[in-house]
C-alpha cells in the first residue's frame, strides 16, 4: 500500500505541470480538469475544509465545476463534489495517480 502525503503529491504536481497538464479533457468523470499549483495545494485544502468535510482525501485540483479532484492515502483518486462535500458523496475515478495521468489530455 502506497501511502500518499501532502509533499509527495507536490512533487508530482510540480512534474505534470512542467510536462504541461494543466489543464485540459479528461477521458473519464468529471471529464475535464484543472491541477493545483503545488504551492496553492495546502491553502486550496484549508479553504476548502478537506480534513473536517471529507477526511482521509487531500485535493490536487477541480474540474473547474465545482467538483474537487482528491486522492487518499492510498493514492487513489476520486471527485468530489465541493458542495455538500463528505467522505461518502467521493467518486472513485483511479486506483492510483500514475492511472489518473493515462486520463488526462492537454
Amino acid at each position: 500500500m502506497v501511502y500518499m502525503n501532502i509533499e509527495e503529491l507536490k512533487k508530482i504536481l510540480h512534474s505534470w505541470i512542467g510536462e504541461g497538464y494543466i489543464e485540459g479533457e479528461l477521458l473519464v468523470q468529471p471529464e475535464w480538469y484543472v491541477l493545483w499549483q503545488p504551492e496553492e495545494v495546502e491553502e486550496s485544502n484549508r479553504d476548502y475544509q478537506l480534513s473536517e468535510y471529507a477526511p482521509g482525501f487531500v485535493t490536487f485540483g477541480g474540474n473547474g465545476a465545482g467538483e474537487l479532484l482528491v486522492v487518499n492515502e492510498q493514492g487513489e483518486v476520486f471527485y468530489l463534489p465541493a458542495i455538500g462535500m463528505a467522505a461518502d458523496a467521493a467518486i472513485k475515478i483511479a486506483n492510483s495517480l500514475q492511472e489518473f495521468k493515462g486520463y488526462m489530455r492537454q
